[in-house]
């Protein structure tokens, strides 16, 4: 007989760690252990530091649904808002309007950034922002953020994945062309931020503001029912060709008599001319020999 694993035994636990994130924990805490024989405060000091570094690289595994068509939370946290708005420049999503969907986290969430939509994608772009920066603002400008624009066969979403102050917090590991399944794990964003999944307009948003979500399960939207949005990065727009008025055409002139034939008889009778000229002459020479015979 089989023994079942340990997530068959504990479905509840699901939680994982960075391995970066276990060594510098491991560091803070031989850390606080010797610091904390000279003095109890230093001790507790990095006690903190270790449970903030823990927090920072604490992960789980997900279970997405496997239908076509879903859009899934990229991250844990709480919707924020709904809203209509123009998709930012960065994404190089060549559409007027799409459907925002803002989803603001805590710095105890988990830190694992997943794909939104199964697709390939189109465009990745990262903003560095200032590193020094601790935000309280999801518009400040000061963010580090991520854009990522995915094409599915017949759909396209994006998303942009913000967060602010010190340390490397956000980590995404992706190129434009990579191909990508909704739910799978594609980067890292330590101590919360927020993420703005953008979708194509006539999507159906069944959640509301205040209300959680979990970062590859819970499904924002479904797109089977939606319009085909194929205008992506790769895709030139469509400009419709200039309307070119028809003109009536000009009548051809007459063709002109060939010059062959207009100098052919003028050549004839210079040729006889000339023939008859020295005919004449010669009659002439002639003619003046005889008589200068019969003077003689």
């Amino acid at each position: 007989m089989s023994k079942k694993s340990l997530s068959s035994r504990m479905p509840w636990y699901r939680a994982e760690f960075d391995l970066e994130g276990l060594g510098f924990g491991a560091l803070a805490l031989v850390l606080a252990i010797i610091l904390g024989g000279l003095h109890w405060i230093l001790g507790l000091i990095f006690m903190i530091v270790l449970a903030i570094i823990l927090l920072a690289s604490r992960d789980t595994e997900r279970t997405s649904p496997s239908a076509a068509n879903l859009v899934l939370a990229p991250n844990d946290g709480v919707i924020e808002s709904v809203s209509s708005v123009a998709p930012p420049r960065e994404l190089r999503w060549d559409t007027p309007e799409v459907i925002r969907v803002r989803i603001a986290s805590s710095p105890f969430s988990a830190n694992g950034v997943r794909a939104a939509i199964t697709g390939n994608v189109e465009s990745f772009l990262i903003e560095p922002g200032a590193p020094a920066t601790l935000a309280f603002d999801a518009e400040d400008p000061n963010l580090r953020e991520a854009f990522i624009l995915i094409s599915s066969e017949s759909h396209a979403v994006g998303v942009r994945v913000a967060t602010g102050g010190t340390g490397p917090r956000l980590d995404v590991n992706l190129e434009s062309g990579d191909g990508v399944r909704a739910g799978r794990k594609i980067g890292v964003r330590r101590l919360g931020g927020w993420s703005d999944v953008f979708l194509p307009v006539g999507s159906e948003v069944s959640l509301e503001p205040g209300m959680s979500v979990i970062g590859g399960e819970t499904v924002l939207s479904d797109l089977s029912e939606v319009e085909q949005s194929a205008t992506t990065a790769s895709e030139p727009l469509m400009v419709p060709e200039p309307v070119v008025e028809e003109t009536p055409a000009e009548p051809e002139p007459a063709p002109e008599a060939p010059v062959a034939e207009e100098t052919a008889e003028p050549v004839e009778d210079a040729a006889v001319s000339d023939a008859e000229v020295e005919t004449a002459s010669a009659e002439a020479d002639a003619a003046s020999d005889k008589k200068t015979s019969k003077k003689s």
